[in-house]
């Protein structure tokens, strides 16, 4: 539903603005810090702490009198986590990259062995398409998906390189330090792209999913034959890729980090 501005209560819009700035903050913040960065009078801000500390959502600090959010919130949301599958909130944000790439789309996690798994796809209607197998196993290292993962979580990115990597393909890079600056590179730009390295016929694009936390927890992107798999088509299909990521990280209630200045 979109929101309609004329039915917007200010009163409870800033309420639960300077909730979001006290989940934002690295810790208890003074009326002055929060009048700051809300821009409201120090008079209205402390109303609506009194309220938010009277119905507990708030704790103001006995010796210095700084505001932290309680728990209450975090259980409020909670309940909201409980009812979020990866399958059932991906999945239409992944029949709109295949629309939009005209490419097969996937889904992907780490297992226990840090290879990936994928756990849903989209294929896309063309004769010649990159087939999969949902369930199997595939090796992170030299995956799209998988990379898009494992440069993220560096202590399992390290376990991966640690071990002996077999090539798959004439393509596929095993050095560990070539493959530790790719992962670099991957984590700095935000995504990952591989052609041929774990079968001589495909490559993909993928991005990263993060959670509530900012946690990558999984992966998405599509899958494209290595014979039309030029610049021009990785160039096009990178920002969708990216975009779906993050519209299913935004489901997830992930928000990328705003920083806020504050008084002391």
């Amino acid at each position: 539903m979109t929101p309609d501005r004329n039915h917007l209560i200010g009163s409870v819009a800033g309420t639960l603005r300077l909730v979001e700035i006290l989940g934002q903050a690295p810790g208890p913040l003074p009326l002055k810090a929060l009048a700051q960065a809300t821009g409201r009078p120090k008079s209205t801000l402390h109303r609506m702490l009194s309220t938010l500390v009277s119905l507990g959502f708030v704790a103001q600090d006995e010796a210095n009198g700084a505001y932290r959010l309680t728990m209450k919130l975090w259980q409020c949301g909670m309940s909201a986590l409980a009812e979020l599958d990866i399958l059932k909130v991906s999945r239409n944000h992944l029949e709109t990259l295949m629309q939009a790439t005209d490419e097969t789309v996937h889904l992907a996690v780490l297992d226990a062995n840090s290879d990936i798994v994928y756990i849903s796809k989209v294929e896309c209607p063309r004769s010649i398409r990159v087939q999969t197998q949902l369930g199997r196993r595939t090796p992170s290292w030299c995956t799209a998906t998988g990379r898009a993962l494992i440069a993220f979580l560096p202590e399992v990115r390290d376990k991966v390189l640690s071990k002996p990597l077999t090539p798959r393909t004439a393509a596929t890079v095993t050095d560990p330090t070539r493959l530790k600056r790719i992962l670099e590179k991957v984590a700095a730009q935000g995504y990952a792209v591989t052609k041929a390295e774990n079968h001589p016929e495909m490559g993909g694009i993928a991005a990263p999913i993060r959670d509530h936390s900012g946690e990558v927890c999984a992966s998405c992107g599509v899958a494209i034959p290595v014979f039309r798999m030029d610049q021009k088509l990785v160039k096009r299909c990178v920002p969708m890729v990216l975009k779906a990521a993050a519209a299913i990280s935004a489901e997830f209630g992930y928000q990328p980090h705003r920083r806020v200045k504050y008084a002391t």
